[in-house]
């Protein structure tokens, strides 16, 4: 086994991660603003069919977190790893690179809202109210987070999400005991989003944590424990924050505002500020791993940690001048590219190989090498699922774009794996 390998490849005793640790971890994740922020944008549903989508949209967004969790497990790789005998060592690259980009907008949408936040308080306590402190401060503390690295993610994971927990409740409850919940069920939906863009959405903000998820689960003791952990830990967290979102944004009228003028109409003041920076400490310091752990598949050599550094260093200058209102554009964006990139790599796995050689990942000329590094057909296939998302996108279909071009990337990354069979084959 190679430096890389060594470097990527967890050994079963380094697997220690409990089920519950995993599941901790994604409640984490899913506690969080940005979920938030994506449910008010489903308020033009009503609260009916708003709900409808939150629930369904996190039950099949979830379903590619629950196999890829079985990959990185069983396997001991991280996401990006994963993809390279789906679209060759080479190709892996490209994957990497979608992924980098996808996470240093996340940091960068996140770290926004904390500073947003953080400038609310600061204004009330008449102390620095200066939007661009904030945003470098929080990523300053978040990068150095993320360097610690998974060993101190228990006690941490313990601390934020125990906090961030009661805090939300806390906003739920002020939520429910201003308004009507039966008034606000009743009440006529005000347009301006479809069944299927929303359906996308939800999807998307699952989508968005699939790459990384097998750079988690490789520490995982039990392959079940981890793929129920980040199955259900995630689905908890995204309905509830969705839902609360949701509610929010019809209770209060506030429509396409960001989480913070809503919690301040609620009158939850310094706690519903907290409940904005902690939850962003918990979500943003996964992607800023995850960033370097994706680009370390590209710069092998380079290390993790400093890769990671430089990440958190990217989404905090990207957050400086990062809009806003482009928020939905950036959901849809991730939904077009993940859909298909996934699609391929769980095809790959679970229809065609059904298990990996750990020592061709790693090997240029070997199993996954291909054609100088690429899988053709790995990017054919994803080449139809994204047509067809954008397709659907584009011609409003009320299914949405999400499922339909799954599905059209397993048929044809099947069909091409079994009627053109590879040179090597694992």
């Amino acid at each position: 086994m190679n430096n890389e390998a060594k470097l990527q490849i967890v050994k079963k005793e380094e697997q220690t991660m409990s089920g519950i640790d995993i599941a901790l971890l994604w409640i984490g994740a899913g506690i969080s603003m940005a979920a938030v922020f994506a449910g008010e944008a489903l308020a033009g549903l009503g609260m009916k069919w708003g709900l409808l989508v939150i629930i369904l949209g996190n039950l099949i967004g979830g379903i590619p977190m629950y196999f890829l969790s079985v990959i990185g497990t069983k396997e001991g790789i991280p996401g990006m790893v994963s993809t390279r005998p789906s679209f060759g060592i080479r190709g892996s690259f490209f994957a990497s690179l979608v992924n980098v980009f996808q996470l240093i907008g996340w940091i960068a949408v996140m770290l926004l809202l904390a500073a947003e936040a953080c400038v609310s308080a600061a204004e009330s306590l008449h102390i620095g109210d200066n939007i661009y402190f904030w945003v470098i401060m929080l990523g300053v503390i978040i990068t150095i987070f993320a360097v610690i690295g998974h060993k101190h993610w228990k006690w941490f994971q313990w601390i934020i999400i125990g906090t961030t927990v009661l805090l939300s409740i806390v906003m739920t409850y002020a939520v429910l005991t201003q308004y009507s919940f039966a008034e606000l069920w009743v009440k006529e939906p005000s347009g301006g989003i479809s069944f299927g863009l929303g359906l996308d959405s939800v999807i998307a903000m699952c989508l968005s944590w699939v790459p990384l998820v097998p750079d988690y689960t490789r520490y995982a003791r039990s392959v079940k424990g981890a793929a129920n952990g980040t199955y259900w830990g995630n689905f908890v967290a995204s309905v509830w924050m969705f839902f609360v979102g949701l509610l929010c944004a019809i209770a209060t009228g506030l429509l396409n505002e960001s989480p913070v003028p809503i919690l301040s109409s609620l009158g939850l003041g310094l706690g519903g500020l907290l409940i904005i920076l902690f939850s962003t400490i918990a979500t943003t310091f996964l992607a800023v791993f995850s960033s370097g752990v994706s680009a370390n598949n590209i710069l092998p050599k380079a290390g993790e940690k400093p890769l990671i550094v430089i990440a958190g260093i990217l989404g905090t200058l990207l957050a400086l001048i990062f809009p806003m209102t482009e928020y939905q554009s950036f959901l849809i964006i991730i939904g077009a590219v993940f859909i298909p990139l996934e699609g391929v790599v769980m095809t790959d796995y679970f229809l065609v190989r059904k298990k990996f050689i750990p020592t061709e990942l790693f090997k240029k000329g070997g199993s996954y090498w291909y054609s100088k590094g690429f899988n053709i057909k790995g990017f054919v296939a994803f080449g139809i699922g994204f047509a067809v998302y954008l397709t659907a996108y584009f011609q409003e279909w009320m299914i949405g774009s999400s499922c339909i071009s799954f599905v059209a990337t397993m048929i044809a990354y099947y069909s091409i794996a079994k009627i053109f069979v590879p040179q090597k084959r694992s």
